[in-house]
């Protein structure tokens, strides 16, 4: 099934790789969204909504994995100050 115009809209947030990406991804979504029915903001405004929740558990994801690292290295220092 081929996706929709809003579909790939969507899609290129969780798409975007980088800061440039990503200001496109927003300037296509905003200039799709300013034009578009009512029906289409609805449905283009709770999609923002599920990607900024998606965002920040992976956000949420990220800082425990950072966590996780911190504390790898600092029981590594740990154990070599004790050799």
């Amino acid at each position: 099934m081929k996706a929709t115009r809003k579909e790939d809209l969507i899609q290129a947030f969780y798409d975007a790789k980088t800061i440039p990406a990503l200001t496109k991804a927003n300037d296509e979504w905003l200039a799709f969204y300013n034009a578009a029915s009512e029906e289409d903001k609805e449905h283009m405004g709770n999609a923002m909504v599920k990607y900024s929740e998606w965002l920040l558990a992976k956000s949420k994801e990220s800082r425990e994995e950072f966590k996780q690292l911190l504390a790898e290295i600092e029981a590594m220092k740990l154990a070599e100050s004790q050799h």
